[in-house]
């Protein structure tokens, strides 16, 4: 059996690739990253990985032999065969990783092209890795670069400057159904990173009457205080739902948490008034049946999707500046890659060349210690020297069975700069 060379191999699925039920169903939340790494570092193949999950995407980096290995523990760490989301699955190897980190890192496959959250979250996925041990010098130079591109990419493009936020998107669907935002009571369940920044967005957007709901109650209550807002428990969601024209919902629970029967005894309460809620949750926080219910907007985030790649047009020439960055980035991590490839083959021909020295030079010191004419011993060491320097590459080029017998005598000229004469 041959034995693979470990590379890059990178595995994964996103809103393009898988619908949002099953891509919930993939998900590895947060709480499970350490358990997962751990566990997907014990195959004897896998030297390094990085997870990275969010409510659009779940990936997989490693420096691996073998990628089918991936892929067999991706399947059996969620409970699914591998021909059941293999469909869903796209795979990358050697360079073709490094292309796909850096336009992650830079948001150039992001469901919102040119967000700046996912270089967040991809830098997060990192520093987990790295606290449990599974990020080597391998990948920590792979993102590294992803980083650095993606810094390049923001600050020499504007792929970002005219893209439309989840946040925004969640307020032109407010509009739509309420007009002017400024007199609706807003309710954020979850004070994550997404769920800030829409609470500060519509705060921006002119809503004034805005409150937050956690299961960790003091995280909702300095939310509250940083943007004047209320706060109150988890628990009391379904009882006070009433009370609110938009529930934007994302949290990490791995059930929803509103069901339809608790909306719909808030929709009768209200007397019918339109209630919008939006799940950004990736699994739902709330029950798709709700949507069958009249009066009551439900927008999960592949919906809110299709409204942010409206302004798509506006991103496309930025885009392709981008990619034409990437490109020439990519360049340079394959010519880094290779020195370093290149470095130990240099190390070791430099050490086999000193030891012939240090072994003929022994014997000519002898030879001189024993009475030997010292010009006649220095004219021997040369000629010693010298044979046993091209006795190798002689016999390689003499003896070869490969079919590198053109190769080999130009790459003997080019690297004595035997063309030049």
């Amino acid at each position: 059996m041959t034995i693979q060379e470990n590379k890059y191999y990178s595995v994964g699925l996103n809103h393009d690739t898988c619908p949002l039920d099953l891509r919930a169903a993939l998900a590895i939340g947060d709480h499970e990253i350490d358990s997962a790494l751990k566990n997907l570092l014990r195959s004897d193949s896998i030297s390094e990985s990085v997870i990275l999950s969010t409510c659009n995407r779940t990936e997989i980096y490693s420096y691996a032999s073998d990628p089918e290995e991936i892929v067999s523990w991706y399947a059996r760490f969620r409970g699914f065969s591998k021909q059941e989301f293999s469909s869903v699955l796209y795979q990358n190897s050697g360079e073709l990783v490094a292309r796909h980190a850096f336009r992650v890192a830079s948001g150039l496959d992001s469901m919102v092209l040119g967000e700046t959250q996912i270089f967040g979250q991809l830098k997060n996925a990192v520093r987990m890795a790295d606290s449990i041990g599974a990020l080597g010098p391998r990948l920590r130079q792979l993102f590294d670069a992803s980083f650095s591109v993606a810094k390049f990419v923001r600050t020499e493009t504007d792929v970002g400057a005219h893209s439309v936020s989840l946040a925004a998107a969640s307020a032109k669907v407010g509009e739509r159904i309420f007009g002017s935002l400024s007199n609706s009571k807003v309710l954020f369940v979850g004070t994550g990173e997404m769920n800030r920044m829409c609470a500060e967005y519509f705060v921006s957007y002119g809503v004034q009457n805005v409150s937050f709901s956690n299961r960790t109650l003091s995280h909702a209550k300095d939310l509250a205080k940083t943007l004047s807002g209320d706060c109150f428990p988890l628990s009391d969601v379904a009882h006070k739902l009433n009370e609110f024209d938009i529930v934007v919902s994302c949290t990490g629970s791995p059930i929803p948490i509103l069901g339809k029967r608790a909306i719909e005894k808030s929709i009768e309460i209200r007397r019918h008034k339109p209630i919008l809620l939006i799940d950004l949750a990736v699994p739902r926080d709330i029950e798709l049946e709700a949507s069958e219910l009249e009066d009551v907007f439900l927008y999960t985030v592949d919906d809110l999707g299709e409204i942010v790649n409206d302004g798509m047009r506006n991103r496309e020439d930025a885009a392709r500046e981008a990619e034409k960055i990437i490109t020439e980035r990519l360049v340079q991590f394959k010519s880094q890659l290779d020195r370093e490839k290149i470095v130990p083959v240099i190390k070791k021909f430099r050490k086999y060349g000193e030891l012939i020295v240090e072994i003929e030079l022994e014997k000519a010191l002898s030879l001189i210690a024993k009475g030997e004419s010292p010009e006649n011993v220095v004219k021997a060491l040369s000629r010693a020297i010298s044979n046993k320097f091209m006795d190798e590459p002689s016999r390689a080029l003499n003896n070869d069975s490969t079919g590198e017998k053109l190769s080999l005598p130009e790459a003997l000229e080019r690297l004595h700069g035997l063309n030049k004469n």
